[in-house]
């Protein structure tokens, strides 16, 4: 067993966000989050998302939560702060939007 520590994810801030960026890690508060619901891809797929609302002391953002991620949301509501990790950022109609998807993870802290 070595001796170090646990390794420390360096969270960014929601103002420092821009689209196309992945693996990003964020500690946020949930704001608001609302019933899944169906949407369908360009490309004719469909999923099941569950969006929401974040923010830090630098702003809010959208939260999308993907497909087989919507299970870790069981006992979060808002109010709660969050650690998302592998995190990635789209932009739709010119909002930023962190997203949850297949490679990500959500826990409490």
């Amino acid at each position: 067993m070595g001796t170090h520590a646990s390794v420390h994810v360096t969270a960014l801030k929601l103002s420092e966000l821009r689209p196309g960026m992945e693996n990003v890690a964020l500690e946020v508060e949930l704001l608001s989050l609302e019933e899944p619901r169906e949407v369908e891809t360009y490309t004719g797929l469909k999923h099941t998302i569950v969006e929401g609302v974040v923010r830090d002391v630098s702003g809010s953002m959208g939260l999308t939560v993907w497909n087989e991620r919507i299970e870790e949301l069981k006992g979060i509501k808002p109010g709660d702060e969050l650690l998302l990790e592998g995190v990635f950022v789209s932009s739709y109609k010119g909002e930023l939007s962190a997203n949850v998807g297949r490679d990500s993870s959500i826990s409490k802290r």
